[in-house]
């Protein structure tokens, strides 16, 4: 039982390290860096277990090493305070699970909570013809959409109206991200984007890294923006990480709810049950406040919706 133990310490170490530097690279470690919030309590439990059996030593170690993982984890379960005034923006993302989430329910839901944009991922023809004859396009009548088999396709949905439509292809695995200028009453323009880098797959790693590092980051001297979507990434990795030093805040996290799940919401498209994580977000400007945050469930598809309410400034002057 005591080499269990030193075994079990030594991993635990090697992972709090990999994820507390950052330097998780390649398969399994991209992929395992995901369930870090299990391995902060695997680490807690199995110390407890360690000391509280007569095997102080591995024990300790396991026990720094999980309330280290903790102390990372933490932050997103302590809410900032709440925004002052503003203009409101409500924003929604859903993943459609290959067209296969898009319908009534979606459009429902959208109503359920007044939504001004709706973010889509993997959004194909029949998909938004689906949301079509749901009543999408009356409920947000400007949109910019790039439907496509599989995966690959994404549409943004208005209220408000937009210019500056466009799409940005992402490289090596074509990923297609809508955007568009979001003008919003009494807040003026708003640079809005549904996200989908490729998933960290065995052996398409280096496309997800390269994905996530050529998402758009917020510019002082430009409008604020919002990046929303399917990010295949949870706040511990360190690419993620990155967009959030480079001038975004997660609304999860900034209302304390940065730990509730989105994926999978249904394991249809996996031959094993997975503990579910957290990989749907709302990044917005720091420029921009959030008030609310929550997940909605998505019939049809494996993921959850995120929704968020943003607080916008008023333009000066």
């Amino acid at each position: 039982m005591t080499v269990v133990f030193w075994v079990a310490a030594g991993l635990a170490a090697a992972f709090t390290a990999v994820r507390a530097l950052g330097v998780a690279r390649g398969t399994p470690l991209v992929q395992l860096v995901t369930y870090t919030p299990y391995a902060a309590v695997f680490g807690v439990a199995a110390g407890v277990a360690g000391l509280a059996t007569g095997f102080p030593a591995p024990g300790a170690a396991l026990l720094a090493c999980g309330l280290a993982l903790a102390a990372l984890v933490a932050p997103r379960l302590v809410p900032a305070p709440p925004p002052g005034e503003g203009v409101r923006l409500r924003v929604m993302s859903a993943n459609l699970l290959f067209g296969t989430g898009a319908g009534p329910a979606l459009v429902d839901q959208a109503k359920v909570d007044d939504v001004d944009v709706l973010a889509v991922q993997e959004l194909t023809a029949d998909g938004l013809a689906a949301l079509a004859a749901a009543g999408l396009d009356a409920l947000l009548p400007h949109r910019v959409v790039s439907p496509a088999p599989g995966g690959a396709g994404s549409g943004l949905f208005s209220r408000h109206p937009i210019d500056e439509p466009g799409v940005r292809t992402l490289e090596r695995i074509p990923m297609t991200q809508a955007l568009a200028t979001v003008h919003v009453p009494g807040a003026g323009p708003v640079l809005v984007e549904c996200a989908h880098p490729y998933p960290p797959r065995p052996g398409r790693t280096g496309t997800w890294a390269a994905q996530l590092a050529a998402q758009p980051v917020p510019d002082p001297d430009a409008p604020p923006r919002v990046l929303l979507g399917d990010f295949n990434a949870t706040l511990d990795h360190a690419p993620l990480r990155r967009l959030l030093r480079a001038g975004y805040r997660d609304a999860a996290a900034a209302r304390g709810r940065g730990l509730h799940p989105t994926w999978p919401y249904r394991t249809v498209t996996l031959p094993f049950w997975t503990p579910p994580v957290t990989l749907d977000h709302v990044l917005a400007d720091r420029r921009i406040g959030v008030r609310e945050f929550g997940t909605r469930r998505t019939p049809g598809s494996d993921h959850r919706a995120v929704v968020a309410e943003l607080v916008l400034r008023p333009p000066a002057g």
